[in-house]
């Protein structure tokens, strides 16, 4: 190998650790840049064995919601409920038990989409015979407002 050859493959040899060390400075240098969670769909926390109780202005019991485990979303403020069941209680009626494979629930709480092999059972009452409707989903508003239908199907 002649000397000109030598020199030009180690100023190669040379130029590519220098490249490869320069490279490598530069990406250990610049931080990683900030994760917003708020625009990633991550879970933050969940609960196993959730249980949520609403009451009304005099204190006495609404509704009861319960599901297997809850997975809490931080960037919409909403929720995802395995096998949820809501039981909704009005004066002078029987309580509404609703049971459902999954479910969503809303940022404020006010709002549950019940999904997959709903079931809702109504007991016998009086001057009411006892009922079981099924579907594929169901809306359930348990918001304050009294004007609002709180069954959607």
């Amino acid at each position: 190998m002649r000397l000109f050859e030598k020199v030009l493959l180690l100023s190669v040899v040379v130029a590519l650790a220098a490249l490869s060390l320069w490279m490598q400075l530069g990406v250990l240098e610049q931080p990683a840049p900030p994760v917003d969670v708020t625009e990633r769909h991550d879970p933050d926390y969940y609960i196993e064995n959730f249980t949520a109780y609403g009451v009304d202005e005099t204190g006495q019991r609404k509704y009861v919601l319960e599901a297997e485990r809850m997975v809490h979303y931080p960037d919409d403020n909403t929720a995802l409920l395995d096998k949820p069941h809501v039981i909704q209680y009005e004066s002078g009626q029987t309580p509404k038990h609703v049971y459902a494979d999954s479910g969503w629930m809303s940022m404020d709480g006010d709002e549950v989409l019940m999904t997959g092999n709903v079931r809702v059972i109504s007991a016998e009452g009086e001057g009411t015979a006892p009922a079981v409707t099924t579907t594929d989903k169901l809306h359930i508003n348990l918001g304050e407002d009294k004007n609002r239908k709180n069954w959607s199907g």
